[in-house]
């Protein structure tokens, strides 16, 4: 399993915790190191003593001015840390001293290998103790310094080794044995010695750290904090902010009576009963409620409160108290704004909605009428190409509006047909605006939707009146006009023929001179159905004005096709026509042109078959002609 990485922040508080222990330890050292100094010149001159008249005066005597110069170091060493340390500089001060005791210790390893004639057994074994006895003594002043440990034992250890080898071998090894277990014990006695002077020194350097960092979030926090305890301390601290929030200078408050705070005793009366059940369960507790400030004004406060210690008061309690004045004025005018904003969709004709941030939709308010026709059910939770109650919108308009939205622009009256609740029919406009959270992030559109299906169907009607015969409801010469020119470009692909047959009614002229305009409209009426009924779905019956009319029908065989559906139409309008008081009788006179024979315009068309009518009716009228170059105008 691998193992996880500790938190950077954790990592580099703990190096700054260890960094702070090495320092102490040399703290350590050098605290210790007057008393370890004076240690030296004591036992040295103890051990000169008894040696006296035993070693040579001059020998002896180096040795001893050699240990007090080390004794004497020590004092110098804890001098001049106290005035020059710097904590950059630990590393060098550690060796510094390492190498101080590393002499000390080989000079009290030189003891073992001073002459002593004629010493006995005994006296070997009194220098043994010392040596130990130093290395002991020496080693419990050394032991928050691994480096200075490990120097001192060493060049102390080695002489007396070295001595050791060259005694009595019998003698060599009781020695030999008794300093392995004597350094087993020393060891094991430092080391754990070590481990519990470094685990305290970390500990505190530990609880410094965060005691350190707790001051600082107390001291740097936006909000007030205050701990308070029962009568008479009142207040036993708080941060400066809690001060600035009522005030008061920060020196001011240790002691207070907390009911200054409020506009009453009666509130802090009431704070305290009702907090004190939360509070003793271990709960916190939170309360919104006016306080006041020295000077007398006033600001909304939001408490949090929170006991030391469970079931018990006495201990005390720590508040948090944050001015929420402009907050709540924030509020109260965003909630002003919301109903202000609700009561306009409400009385707008528009429909607002808006969608998250993959483009569903997830709220609608407006006018009830329309909420209620919309399809509610089928469109929350989806996008507006996943409603399937949605039509009337192009594949390449979808693309262009979700290509829109996916680049986060505005977009404006993107239409389209939907089937309402009620099952009609409704067609919508959109219009809508990407929405962004505080950090600039995309979260989603909102916008606004207008009922315009009386616009969609008004421009319907006005469509049709603009294309189409207002009495007949046929194509007028505009409309004609387009469809003929489209079935020219058809039929020039396709290599077919179309042909064109102009109407005019024989007889009409009378009927209107007779019965009035009305009755000639019932005719036209009539005329105009019963062309419908004659001509096939695919073709086109127009009305280009007056008692005249124009069939374009699609795809002829030849000009013989033609002429048997003008003698259908002969046969059909000649029909009498009854409108529930007179009978009607009219006639037509047809003239046909041809595509490609006789022109390849619409103009040509129409000229030429007019041109065969023409000729038809001047010859008495109810003929077919077709059109044919050579015929006179």
């Amino acid at each position: 399993m691998r193992q996880q990485r500790a938190h950077p922040a954790r990592e580099k508080a703990f190096a700054s915790a260890m960094a702070r222990t090495r320092e102490d330890c040399l703290r350590q050292l050098a605290s210790l190191a007057p008393a370890a100094g004076l240690s030296t010149i004591g036992t040295a001159i103890l051990v000169a003593l008894w040696l006296h008249g035993q070693t040579p005066p001059a020998l002896l005597n180096a040795w001893l001015g050699a240990l007090f110069l080390l004794g004497g170091g020590r004092f110098l060493f804890a001098l001049a840390f106290k005035h020059r340390f710097r904590s950059e500089q630990s590393a060098s001060w550690e060796r510094g001293y390492a190498l101080l005791t590393g002499i000390t210790g080989f000079c009290w390893g030189l003891l073992a290998w001073m002459p002593l004639p004629g010493a006995d057994q005994g006296t070997l074994f009194i220098a043994v103790v010392v040596l130990c006895s130093v290395l002991l003594v020496g080693s419990s002043t050394l032991v928050a310094s691994t480096l200075a440990l490990g120097s001192f034992s060493l060049a102390l250890g080695v002489p007396f080794l070295a001595r050791a080898l060259t005694m009595d071998a019998r003698f060599a090894f009781f020695v030999g044995i008794g300093l392995l277990i004597m350094t087993a014990v020393l060891v094991s006695a430092i080391r754990s010695h070590r481990e519990t002077l470094l685990a305290a020194i970390l500990g505190r350097n530990e609880i410094d750290a965060l005691l350190q960092q707790q001051k600082v979030i107390f001291e740097s926090a936006g909000e007030g904090i205050v701990f308070l305890r029962p009568a008479p301390e009142y207040v036993v601290s708080c941060n400066r902010r809690f001060a600035e929030l009522f005030g008061y200078p920060h020196d001011a408050m240790i002691g207070m009576e907390p009911w200054r705070w409020h506009p009453n005793r009666e509130q802090w009366k009431a704070l305290v009963k009702s907090s004190a059940p939360t509070i003793t369960s271990g709960r916190p507790y939170h309360q919104v409620l006016r306080l006041q400030r020295a000077d007398g004004s006033q600001f909304w406060g939001e408490v949090t409160g929170m006991g030391v210690s469970t079931n018990e008061l006495r201990d005390g309690t720590v508040w948090v108290v944050s001015d929420i004045t402009e907050k709540r004025a924030a509020e109260a005018a965003l909630r002003l704004s919301e109903a202000r904003f609700r009561d306009l969709v409400k009385l707008s004709s528009d429909l607002y909605w808006e969608q998250d941030a993959a483009f569903r939709f997830t709220h609608f308010d407006g006018p009830e009428e329309l909420l209620r026709r919309l399809p509610q059910q089928h469109i929350l939770g989806r996008t507006r190409w996943e409603v399937e109650d949605i039509s009337g919108v192009q594949e390449a308009a979808w693309r262009n509006h979700i290509g829109t939205l996916e680049r986060h622009e505005a977009f404006h009256d993107f239409s389209y047909r939907i089937e309402g609740a009620d099952g009609e029919k409704y067609w919508l406009s959109v219009s809508g605006n990407p929405r962004f959270n505080d950090a600039g992030n995309f979260i989603g559109y909102h916008g606004v939707t207008s009922d315009i299906t009386l616009r969609v169907e008004a421009e319907e009607r006005y469509r049709h009146l603009a294309y189409h015969d207002t009495l007949t409801r046929l194509p007028n010469r505009r409309l004609l006009t387009d469809r003929l020119d489209q079935a020219i470009r058809g039929a020039s692909r396709r290599g077919n023929r179309i042909a064109l047959l102009l109407l005019d009614l024989d007889g009409f002229k009378q009927i209107n001179d007779r019965h009035g305009h009305a009755a000639g409209d019932r005719v036209l009426e009539t005329v105009a159905a019963r062309l419908r009924e004659t001509v096939r779905d695919a073709d086109t019956v127009a009305r280009l004005g007056g008692d005249e009319f124009v069939v374009l029908l699609h795809e002829v065989g030849d000009v013989g096709d033609a002429a048997t559906v003008a003698e259908k139409i002969h046969a059909r309008v000649s029909e009498p026509i009854w409108d529930g008081e007179y009978i009607y009788s009219v006639g037509t006179s047809i003239g046909i042109s041809v595509f490609p024979e006789h022109g390849d315009t619409p103009d040509a068309l129409l000229h030429r078959a007019d041109r065969a009518m023409y000729h038809g009716k001047s010859n008495g009228g109810k003929t077919t002609r077709i059109f044919e170059a050579a015929a006179p105008d």
